[in-house]
């Protein structure tokens, strides 16, 4: 944990006040009325200098001037009615001095008073710890990502400021700093030391200290960040990334199913240009949020000049999801068709090019996401790779670049848009025009994603509560379930990590029972946020009560055996196998193809789409409508 021992200093964002400003207005109007009243008045005085001219102009500028200064001559006794200038420019010579040394004062300790001001004003807000991205970004990006919330933020260094946000210098143990950011009373707490264990150790001991607020930990690597476990259970810690929020964000605002459906391709394959830390959760959250009975097989092409080493650890990683599959055994739906190549794009490989061919005849490509390092430069890769495409015929789906402020690229719309609406070279040019005016997706379109603000809302930070849905979810699955519910704070890390992935599919539910998910995506100007539902629970069974039949109970099946599929992969990503039931050695019987289950253990995939339905039509649990 950093143990900063600079000062605390700096001056809240709120240095343009109005209050200030109205005092040097004030100030200034004063005096300058003062002074014009003055020189006014001293030239109807007869004991004002008479001859010479210039002696005259002398005397009369100087006594002007005093009015500023406080001085004697405009306390003497004036007995005449004529002197009422000098008395009004007396008056107001006061004020204008009185409010100029006020603002004086405030200039040389009102930055201080402003901040402890700013402290004991500041309520139910955020604080930010720490010099890494994640709290640089989020300080950066805090009034626009907030409307009204304030921020506390604790930096090794005076940073650049923002509306509604104090920096202040990290000063003394951790405990002096939480009260100089009025943590006790904060809302959030974010954390980014810039290193994954000091980021952990410090948020944890926040945690243990805070228990009221929130702490987010900002932990780089995905993979870790799924597998932290707290040392204080019932401290509301969590963690996030970029990598994995980013990737949320893409899957949830174009939904590789829609695209696949779009291009009419008979799977959903997605290709994957750099595989570290950004590459690795775009897989994951491609396997977590688009499991989809429509387009049912799951491709992932990855390309990257280290491949083989990223390849070998992967697999390690998660060794049943990526195993391939056993043709004498019967098919239980959740293999996913991994193939890597060890190469770059911009050596103008053939047998690079032969790859994709290949691997694009079992199905075409419906999405490529460039998540290359800046120092490769993604965005000029990406155009390259447009171009590729083009030239050697390879894909014709939208590319995604992974840019953290935007790359410059036009906004699009979320959804599929106008993708595969082209037949010939002629239609594409106009339907590329149509979809640049209209701004949404078309073939071979760059797109960026992955900026910060998108990965704070794939993270979950932008729900009015952290883990809102998830939340909601688990304590109505478990109502519907007739049976006691764990609060969330003290759930298992993996159940919380588990929940999080079933609140992320509920958009593949409702796409899957027919709701018109792409209409929904498309008709949000600015995009919907990765909490929020679509209205399709009318498109779901749910009543558990009534007889299931007929249509209903073919849709219940179908929706039943989804979610079995999804539960699976979920559990693989974690590397659990098949085997007696062992928590600790990570083995459940389940995993086994949903025809094969007992109705037990279906009843808990049917209770997972009837709570999948109660959070689309809007209510919490028990029923109450939400607010």
């Amino acid at each position: 944990m950093a143990e900063s021992e600079a000062g605390v200093s700096g001056r809240p964002a709120t240095r343009r006040s109005l209050f200030l400003t109205a005092i040097t207005g004030l100030a200034i109007l004063f005096g300058a009325v003062a002074l014009a009243l003055a020189a006014y008045g001293w030239t109807f005085e007869p004991d004002v200098t008479q001859d010479p001219l210039y002696m005259r102009i002398t005397d009369i500028t100087v006594r002007t001037i005093k009015v500023l200064l406080l001085s004697d001559i405009y306390y003497e006794t004036m007995d005449h009615a004529g002197k009422w200038p000098l008395e009004m420019a007396r008056a107001l010579g006061v004020a204008s001095s009185i409010l100029l040394g006020v603002r004086l004062l405030l200039y040389a300790i009102g930055s201080h008073l402003h901040a402890m001001w700013f402290r004991f004003n500041s309520n139910n807000h955020d604080v930010i710890i720490g010099a890494g991205p994640a709290a640089v970004e989020y300080a950066g990006n805090h009034a626009t990502l907030f409307d009204k919330r304030r921020a506390i933020r604790l930096a090794d260094e005076r940073q650049p400021t923002a509306k509604r946000l104090a920096t202040y210098a990290r000063s003394g143990t951790l405990h002096n700093q939480l009260r100089v950011a009025a943590a006790a009373r904060a809302r959030r707490i974010l954390v980014d030391e810039g290193d994954d264990a000091d980021t952990w150790q410090t948020a944890q001991a926040i945690a243990r200290t805070c228990r009221k607020a929130e702490v987010v930990a900002h932990i780089t690597d995905p993979w870790m960040r799924d597998r932290l476990s707290r040392e204080a259970p019932t401290a509301k810690l969590t963690a996030f990334s970029y990598a994995g929020g980013a990737a949320r964000h893409v899957m949830l605002a174009h939904p590789p199913f829609l695209l696949a459906e779009k291009l009419k391709a008979p799977a959903q394959h997605i290709l994957i240009v750099g595989f570290g830390q950004v590459g690795q959760s775009v897989a994951r959250e491609f396997i977590v949020t688009s499991v989809s009975p429509l387009t049912p097989e799951m491709m992932v092409t990855v390309v990257d000049p280290q491949a083989n080493r990223l390849e070998t650890d992967f697999r390690s990683r998660h060794p049943d999801l990526c195993a391939p599959r056993d043709a004498s055994a019967a098919d239980d739906g959740t293999h996913i068709d991994f193939g890597f190549f060890e190469g770059d794009f911009r050596l103008n490989d053939d047998k690079l090019f032969a790859f994709i061919r290949e691997r694009s005849g079992a199905s075409e490509i419906c999405a490529v996401y460039i998540a290359v390092d800046l120092e490769r430069r993604p965005l000029g890769l990406a155009l390259a790779l447009r171009a590729m495409a083009t030239q050697e015929k390879l894909f014709r789906a939208p590319v995604f670049v992974c840019a953290q402020h935007g790359a410059g690229l036009a906004s699009v719309r979320q959804g599929a848009g106008h993708l595969g609406g082209a037949a010939s070279s002629k239609e594409r040019v106009l339907l590329e025009q149509q979809a640049q005016t209209e701004g949404r997706l078309c073939d071979l379109r760059v797109v960026s994603f992955g900026s910060w603000p998108e990965a704070f809302d794939g993270a979950g930070l932008l729900e009015k509560d952290l883990d809102g849905q998830a939340q909601r979810f688990h304590r109505e699955y478990e109502r519907q379930s007739e049976r006691e519910s764990q609060p969330w704070e003290i759930l298992p890390d993996q159940l919380r990590v588990s929940n999080r992935r079933v609140a992320a599919h509920m958009r593949a539910k409702a796409h899957a029972a027919g709701f018109d998910l792409g209409a929904w995506l498309d008709g949000q100007k600015g995009g919907w946020g990765t909490h929020d539902l679509p209205p399709a629970a009318s498109f779901l069974p749910g009543d558990p009560d009534a007889a299931l039949a007929g249509e209903t109970a073919d849709r219940m099946r179908m929706l039943g055996e989804l979610e079995h599929r999804r539960w699976m992969l979920d559990r693989y990503l974690d590397g659990w196998r098949k085997g007696e039931r062992d928590d600790y050695a990570r083995q459940r019987p389940d995993l086994i193809p949903f025809a094969a289950l007992d109705e037990t253990s279906k009843k808990k995939d049917y209770t997972v789409i009837r709570t999948t339905r109660t959070l689309l039509e809007g209510k919490a649990p028990g029923g109450k409508r939400r607010t």
